[in-house]
Order: C-alpha cells, then sequence, then structure tokens
C-alpha cells in the first residue's frame, strides 16, 4: 500500500496556540484521504527561520510516495476533493501566486542574485508554498540548502530551485490556497473556496477570532457553502459613455454573473435604475466589512492597457466597456442600450414644451467639447435656420458644464423665431423622455446620440473625431437603421493612427479649416425635411 503524509509546522508559541485551532482541521482532512497526520513542532535542522523545516520532507520522502504539505495558518472545509487525485503522481501541485500579486519578478532576482543563479527560461510563475503535493520524483528540490537566504522565508529559494531543476508542476486553482492577494481579482468571499490560507494577515492575533468565526460560518453554510460573488462596477466617463456602459452591465448581470451581488457606482444613477440593481453616486458607496470585491472600470483611460490594444477612439464605445468590463464583445443583439423614462418626466416635459408638439419637432443639440468636436457657431446657426425656413419647428437641447474649465456643452446658436428652446431646462429624465417622443434628433458626436440609441426615433449624426459606426448607437441588428451620417471627411482621417506610435492617437487639435470636413447645411437640412416626406 503506498503511504502518504500530510505535513504541517507548528514551531513556537504563537503558532502552537495557532494550532489547537486549525490542527482539527488538518486532521479531519488528511483521515478523509487515507493519509497520516504530523506536526514538526521542533526546530532541528533550520539555522534561520523555522520555515527552512519544510526541507525535512527530502528525509520524510524515504518513507512516504507522496506528502501533502499544509502550513498551519490554514483551514480545510470538510468537502474539499483529495488533492492527491486532483495532482498526478510525479508532478508537484503549487498555487501560482504571481497573477494576483506584483512582487515576483523583484523577488526572484534578489534570490538568484544572493545564490549566483541565472534563470533565462524563467517565465514568470511564482509559487507559494504554503499548500504543496510532493511525490518520490520531487525529493532532490527539498535537499536542505547549505545557504539559507530568507527572501519571503524559504519560498523564493524554493520558487528559484523549481526553475532551475526545471520541476514538471500542476498548478492549483486559488480555491485550494486561497489568500487575501485574490479577493480584489475575484469577488469572491474566501470561504467560497475549499483551503482558506491566513498568510500576509496584518497582525497574527487577528487570526483566533477570525479563523473561529470562519469555521463557524462554514458550519451554519454546510453543506451547500454558497457564497455571494461581489463586483463593484465603476462606470467612467461623460454621459455618453456611461451610457454606452449599460450594455455590458446588463450583460454581465444577466447572462455572466447572474448569481452575483453587483453593485454599480457612477455620475448619473438615473441611467441604471432599471437594472434592479444597487447603484450609488460616484465615490458614495463604501462596502461591508470583510466583503471582497472585484472592482471593474467601464472606461480605463489612454494610460490603461484596455486603450493600448483597442483605443476607445477607433472602435464603437459599446465594445470599449464590454471588452473592459467582460474581456469580450457582446453579440449585435445585446449591444443596444436601454433606458427608461417615467410618467413624471413626461409631465414635466410637457409642462415645458406648453403648446409645442413635441412629437413633430426637430432637435438640434449643437454639441461642444474638444477642438475636433466643436463645429464652427455659423454652421450650426445655418443648420438652424435652414429647418426652420423649411417649415419644421425646432427644439434647441443641451446644457454647458458646471465647471468653466469643463469643454463640454453646446455652441450657442439663437433659437429662431417660432422655436423651442429647452437649453439648459431639462433634467436628464426629461432629456430621455424628449428623446422618446421627438422624431428625429440632429447632432454631432455627443451624449443625446447615445441616449436616442435606447429609442426608434432618426438620428442624424455629423460625425468628425470617430467613425459613424463608432459613433451611432446598436438598434434591431446595426447601426444604419433610422441613421444617417453626413460628413465630407473624418478629423481622425487626419490624425495617425498607427500601432507604433509611440505616443498613441489624440484627436484634440485645432481645425483650421472646417469646410474639409463638415457637410453642407443644405443636406442637413434636406434629411429632416424627409424624415417628414
Amino acid at each position: 500500500m503506498r503511504q502518504k503524509l500530510l505535513l504541517t509546522l507548528a514551531i513556537g508559541e504563537a503558532f502552537q496556540q495557532l494550532s489547537r485551532l486549525t490542527h482539527p482541521s488538518l486532521r479531519a482532512y488528511a483521515s478523509r484521504i487515507g493519509a497520516e497526520f504530523l506536526s514538526i513542532e521542533k526546530q532541528t535542522i533550520s539555522h534561520t527561520s523555522p520555515h527552512w523545516e519544510k526541507f525535512r520532507i527530502y528525509d520524510f520522502l524515504k518513507y512516504y510516495d507522496r506528502i501533502l504539505y499544509m502550513d498551519t495558518d490554514l483551514i480545510i472545509r470538510d468537502d474539499c476533493p483529495n488533492l492527491f487525485d486532483l495532482v498526478p503522481d510525479g508532478v508537484l501541485g503549487m498555487f501560482n501566486e504571481a497573477p494576483f500579486t506584483v512582487r515576483s519578478k523583484e523577488l526572484m532576482i534578489d534570490i538568484c542574485r544572493a545564490y549566483g543563479v541565472t534563470l533565462p527560461w524563467w517565465s514568470g510563475q511564482y509559487y507559494n508554498s504554503g499548500v504543496m503535493v510532493v511525490s518520490q520524483a520531487q525529493r532532490e528540490l527539498f535537499r536542505p540548502p547549505v545557504q539559507e537566504v530568507c527572501n519571503f522565508y524559504e519560498q523564493s529559494y524554493l520558487n528559484m530551485q523549481i526553475a532551475a531543476l526545471d520541476v514538471p508542476v500542476y498548478e492549483l486553482p486559488y480555491q485550494y490556497n486561497r489568500m487575501t492577494c485574490v479577493d480584489q481579482w475575484t469577488g469572491e468571499h474566501r470561504l467560497a473556496s475549499y483551503i482558506v490560507h491566513y498568510a500576509g494577515a496584518p497582525r497574527f492575533e487577528l487570526l483566533p477570532p477570525l479563523i473561529t468565526a470562519d469555521l463557524q460560518a462554514w458550519g451554519q453554510r454546510r453543506p451547500a457553502y454558497q457564497f455571494t460573488r461581489h463586483i463593484h462596477v465603476l462606470v467612467s466617463g461623460g454621459l455618453g459613455d456611461q451610457m454606452n456602459a449599460e450594455p455590458a452591465i446588463r450583460f454581465m448581470h444577466e447572462q455572466v454573473y447572474p448569481e452575483a451581488q453587483i453593485v454599480i457606482s457612477t455620475h448619473w444613477p438615473r441611467l441604471f435604475v432599471h437594472l434592479g440593481l444597487p447603484v450609488y453616486q460616484m465615490g458614495t458607496f463604501t462596502p461591508e466589512p470583510d466583503t471582497p470585491y472585484y472592482t471593474v472600470n467601464s472606461l480605463p483611460g489612454p494610460d490603461s492597457t484596455n486603450w493600448a490594444v483597442l483605443s476607445n477612439l477607433l472602435c464603437h464605445t459599446v465594445d470599449y466597456c464590454s471588452s473592459a468590463l467582460l474581456r469580450r464583445r457582446l453579440p449585435v443583439e445585446a449591444k443596444r442600450p436601454q433606458v427608461l423614462s417615467t410618467p413624471v418626466d413626461l409631465i414635466r416635459l410637457e409642462h415645458l414644451a406648453g403648446t409645442v408638439e413635441l412629437d413633430k419637432v426637430v432637435l438640434v443639440h449643437a454639441g461642444r467639447h474638444w477642438q475636433t468636436k466643436t463645429f464652427p457657431l455659423a454652421w450650426w446657426q445655418a443648420v438652424v435656420d435652414g429647418i426652420a425656413a423649411a417649415g419644421l419647428s425646432v427644439c434647441l437641447i443641451g446644457q454647458n458644464a458646471d465647471e468653466p474649465a469643463d469643454k463640454r456643452g453646446i455652441v450657442q446658436v439663437v433659437c429662431p423665431p417660432g422655436g423651442l428652446d429647452l437649453r439648459q431646462q431639462l433634467s436628464l429624465g426629461e432629456l430621455i423622455a424628449i428623446l422618446q417622443v421627438a422624431p428625429v434628433l440632429i447632432s454631432n458626436d455627443s451624449a443625446p446620440v447615445h441616449l436616442a440609441g435606447a429609442f426608434d426615433n432618426w438620428i442624424v449624426l455629423i460625425p468628425s473625431c470617430k467613425h459613424p459606426e463608432h459613433v451611432l448607437p446598436y438598434r434591431h441588428g446595426s447601426t444604419d437603421w433610422r441613421t444617417r451620417a453626413l460628413y465630407k471627411r473624418l478629423t481622425i482621417d487626419d490624425v495617425s493612427s498607427q500601432p507604433t506610435d509611440i505616443h498613441g492617437v489624440s484627436v484634440d487639435f485645432d481645425v483650421q479649416d472646417w469646410s474639409v470636413y463638415l457637410p453642407d447645411p443644405g443636406a442637413v437640412v434636406a434629411q429632416a425635411r424627409s424624415v417628414y416626406a
């Protein structure tokens, strides 16, 4: 019969006290998997830290075919699978913590320098030595070193040897060595894992009450052990950017993480109330104590890896947000944004409109932002006056930013006689309501265009610094449905967007001659008239 051992260390008074809490869990697990249990409680071979006593595995492998080493500062759930079955015989089983931490490269450089070792083929793995499944084939790995250089105790030395000896490793999933460094990457409570390892606790004296509470929580959740994943979505960018994040958040909630607790932080909570999720004003959400959240940003900035791989200027923002939130593009039918007006919004809007029939107006939003988005006043005025001269009712919408330094806002065209000027008057809810009611919207790349994607009105877009297919909303399977993009040339066409450009893409530059880019105002008026033909 092949002999197996579950081995641990409990050296020193502090770990002896801790072992009274944790070793019953380890002993019970050893019994379930048919292994002997042994706790090393005296320092016999190490010259520095007791952690080097792990290298007694070298001698124990004379008597055991396989050894499962586990630190004393961990506990094991009673439904934990047999690690001897999970890890193939002859292969070392360990958890690679490198993807969850930032320290591995520096630690390996330091330990290799200390021992005069070079590892030209090291590929970045850094294994945690708190849980190890060891076979006879790895006996040489645990030969005690002549010199003990403490670098994360014995852990960095062991990793150096794994790489130097080219030891084959089966990478244990984090559920079999759950440490706090995993929290921010998963949003899972530690007790959702089979083995909880308390390495890295800020103060050792905190562990006994924490472990006691965790063992009690497991007892209360037995046998299902269900724990909710927690996700905190930071919705960033302008109003249009945040509207473009809605499809990905909805898909996350309905398809990817239907059982998770998803919390949204945004500058415009009104955009997301229809999802039935907790929505907080940006900066006001405080996570519950001892609850890990996976936090993800819907619009990573130009200094991020996301932007370097897929610039938001060169793709649809719905795709950029879904890539950032979910690492995928959504199915086309899922890309349409959703936002709802309320009866109160519609009543207030009717009051503002007075006698004007909103279902017969042409909405015009003369957006102002970057220089390449801010069209000349004279051009916008010609469009507005032309619409009025064609016998159509003009309704001006939009508002300037609260902060003078913020470039976002509207070009100050003069409202023609008989037109309806709702600039600076609409709440977000009322803006949503008028976009739902009015049959056509004319604008540049602006928030109303993206909000209008939730409805079936016509959208006449005057694009400049993004391709129209990257601006117009997805509706009924494409960006072409009830849309027109009118332009001669795009300003982004005059910007280098080669992937070899070191500084990336910027489209905010002074436009000397807008006639090269903008359509004739008469063409915009004709398009508005065609909606009513």
